[in-house]
C-alpha cells in the first residue's frame, strides 16, 4: 500500500496550524467579552482540549513525514526479495568504482519482476565503444556456430552488467536484431544475355530469448525475395523460418553446451568479407535439424570442438523400407564434427580448423543447384532424387590470420572425400568428386573517418559443373560504414566457366556442357542493421 502523499500532508499540517492559531485568537477575544465568567471559563477549557488534540495529531504527521523522507533517501532499503545478491569481483583498476553488492536486475528495481511479462530490448551493445558498422550485432554473427556466438554474447552481457552492479533479470529477456538489405546489380551471363535489377535482396529479423540462466532460444525469420511459379516477386514476399533452436549452456558456469533445432551444422567456416557467397559456402554449407554438443574455451584463444547428428533428406537405397515407403530415411543418418583452435603469435591472431561430415549430399548447393530446365536441379528436386547409391563423405580445412596492422588472410578448402556414383552425379563421364577453394585477403582501415574494408578474393572449384558453380572466380570489393550501423558495398566479379569440352549430369539425367566461358558482374549494396 502506498504511503501518504507528502503534499497532502503539508496541506493538512497547514490547516491544523491555522485552526490552532484561530482557536487561540478566539479564546483570547472571548476572555475580554462581557459574557459571564463561568461561561468564558468553560469555553476556554474546551478550546484548550481541542488545541491539545490538534497538537497530538500534528506530532503524528511530523513523524510520518520524517519516516517517508528517510525511506526516499535510501531506496536500497526498499529492495525486494527478488533482487539477486552477487559477489563483488572488483578488478585491479582502482579508478573503477566497485559494484554494489545488491544487484538490481536489468530494466529497473527488483520489484519490476513481480509485475510479470517479458522485457524486450534490441541486441545489447556490451563494449565500451561499440562497432560503428554494427558488426557486433546478432544479425551479423556467422551462420556457422551461431549458437556458440550467442552463448558468448550472453556471457559478455552478464559480465558487463555485473561490473556495473547489475544482474540479468530472473524472468525471460528477449533481444531483437535484424538486417534490411537493398541491392542493385548488372550481370553479363555465360550465355551472352545481360540482366540488371534493383531489389530488396534481404530482410531478416533475429530473436534471441534468454529464457533462464541455462537455456537460450533463437530464431530468425527471413523473407523470400524471389519469384514463385512465374508470378510477381512482390506477391511472393513470404516470411519463412531460417533458423530456430534451443541451446542449453552457460559459459559463466561451464565450457560445455548442447543445441537442438534447425540450424547450419558446424561443417566448415566459410568466412568472408564479400557480400556474395564464395564457392565453398555455396557448395558445402549444410542446414539440418541436428543435436549439437560441444566444448568452447570461452576465450579469444583456445579450443572449440563440436559434434552433431541429424536426420538427412538424402539417403541410400539400403535405408528404404520396401513394405512402407513412407518410412524411408527414418534413421539419424547424418553426423560429423569440427575442431577449431585459436592462438596468438605476438599481436597476430591465428585460427586453424577442420571439419568432417559423413554425407555432403545434404548441403544447400547439392540440394538445389539453381538450374530450372532439363539440367540437374539438385537432389532436393523430388523425393526420388534424394536416394543415392552410397554416401559421399566430406572434409574441410581452413585457417585465418589477423594482424594488428589491419591485414587479414583467409583460406579454406572443402571437398568430397569420395566420388559420387555415376548414377548420382557425374563429371566428364565418371562419378564426380566436387571440391572448392576460397582464398581472400582483406585490409581494414579508416577512410574519411569511416571504417572501411578492401577485399581481393580468389575461388576455384573442381568437378562442380553439375552444381552450377563456375571453375574460377575473381573478386574485388570495398565496403565502408558511412552511416552508423550500416554497410555500403561495391563488388566486382569475373567468373570463368568450365571448358566447352567438359560434361556433367545428375541423377542419371541429361548430360550438358557449359553455356559459355566468361561472366562479369557488378553489385552495389546497402545494409541497415539493428
Amino acid at each position: 500500500m502506498k504511503g501518504p502523499n507528502l503534499k497532502r500532508m503539508s496541506l493538512v499540517l497547514s490547516l491544523l496550524l491555522g485552526s490552532s492559531f484561530i482557536s487561540t485568537i478566539y479564546a483570547s477575544s472571548s476572555s475580554n467579552s462581557t459574557q459571564p465568567t463561568s461561561n468564558v471559563d468553560k469555553e476556554v477549557e474546551l478550546l484548550s482540549q481541542q488545541t491539545a488534540a490538534l497538537q497530538q495529531q500534528l506530532q503524528q504527521l511530523q513523524a510520518q513525514i520524517a519516516d517517508l523522507k528517510a525511506e526516499k533517501a535510501s531506496p536500497a532499503a526498499a529492495s525486494t526479495a527478488s533482487d539477486t545478491t552477487i559477489t563483488n569481483t572488483a578488478s585491479n583498476d582502482s579508478a573503477k568504482p566497485a559494484p554494489d553488492k545488491t544487484a538490481i536486475p536489468y530494466g529497473g528495481k527488483g520489484d519490476l519482476a513481480s509485475l510479470g511479462g517479458t522485457a524486450v530490448i534490441t541486441a545489447p551493445f556490451i563494449h565500451s565503444s561499440r562497432q560503428f558498422s554494427g558488426s557486433d550485432l546478432i544479425t551479423n554473427y556467422s551462420t556457422i556456430k551461431k549458437n556458440v556466438a550467442l552463448l558468448q554474447q550472453r556471457k559478455n552481457f552478464a559480465d558487463e552488467m555485473e561490473s556495473l552492479g547489475l544482474a540479468l533479470p530472473n524472468y525471460p529477456l528477449v533481444e531483437l536484431s535484424g538486417d534490411i538489405e537493398g541491392q542493385a546489380f548488372h550481370e553479363d551471363h555465360f550465355d551472352g544475355h545481360d540482366s540488371s535489377d534493383l531489389n530488396l535482396s534481404n530482410s531478416e529479423l533475429d530473436v534471441q530469448a534468454l529464457v533462464s540462466p541455462w537455456v537460450t532460444g533463437f530464431m530468425s525469420m527471413v523473407y523470400n525475395s524471389g519469384t514463385s511459379d512465374g508470378g510477381r516477386r512482390i506477391d511472393n514476399s513470404n516470411i519463412y523460418l531460417d533458423n530456430g533452436f534451443i541451446t542449453v549452456g552457460n559459459f559463466d558456469k561451464s565450457h560445455f553446451y548442447s543445441s537442438l533445432g534447425q540450424m547450419y551444422v558446424p561443417f566448415g567456416s566459410f568466412a568472408t568479407y564479400e557480400i556474395t557467397d564464395p564457392f565453398n559456402k555455396i557448395m558445402f554449407r549444410t542446414k539440418g535439424r541436428p543435436l549439437v554438443v560441444g566444448y568452447n574455451s570461452t576465450q579469444s584463444t583456445g579450443l572449440d570442438a563440436s559434434a552433431y547428428i541429424f536426420k538427412g533428406d538424402v539417403h541410400t537405397s539400403s535405408e528404404d523400407n520396401i513394405d512402407d515407403p513412407s518410412e524411408n530415411s527414418s534413421l539419424l543418418n547424418q553426423f560429423g564434427g569440427d575442431l577449431t583452435y585459436h592462438f596468438n603469435v605476438g599481436s597476430t591472431s591465428v585460427g586453424v580448423g577442420g571439419s568432417v561430415i559423413n554425407n555432403v549430399s545434404d548441403s544447400n548447393g547439392m540440394q538445389f543447384t539453381g538450374f530450372d530446365d532439363d539440367r540437374f536441379e539438385g537432389f532436393g528436386a523430388s523425393s526420388e532424387d534424394e536416394v543415392v547409391k552410397h554416401n559421399v563423405p566430406g572434409a574441410d580445412l581452413r585457417f585465418d590470420i589477423s594482424a594488428a596492422s589491419g591485414l587479414e588472410w583467409i583460406a579454406e578448402y572443402a571437398t568430397a572425400t569420395e566420388s559420387f556414383s555415376p548414377e548420382d552425379l557425374t563429371f566428364n563421364g565418371h562419378g564426380a568428386r566436387p571440391s572448392s577453394l576460397h582464398a581472400e585477403g582483406d585490409y581494414h582501415f579508416v577512410m574519411l573517418r569511416k571504417p572501411t574494408t578492401f577485399t581481393l578474393a580468389y575461388d576455384q572449384s573442381a568437378q562442380a559443373l553439375a552444381l552450377n558453380i563456375p571453375q574460377y572466380g575473381y573478386t574485388a570489393a570495398m565496403s565502408l560504414s558511412w552511416f552508423k550501423n550500416t554497410l555500403e558495398s561495391l563488388e566486382l566479379h569475373h567468373y570463368v566457366n568450365y571448358s566447352s569440352d567438359d560434361t556433367a549430369s545428375g541423377n542419371g539425367g541429361v548430360v550438358f556442357t557449359p553455356p559459355g566461358r566468361n561472366q562479369n558482374e557488378i553489385i552495389a549494396q546497402i545494409d541497415a542493421y539493428f
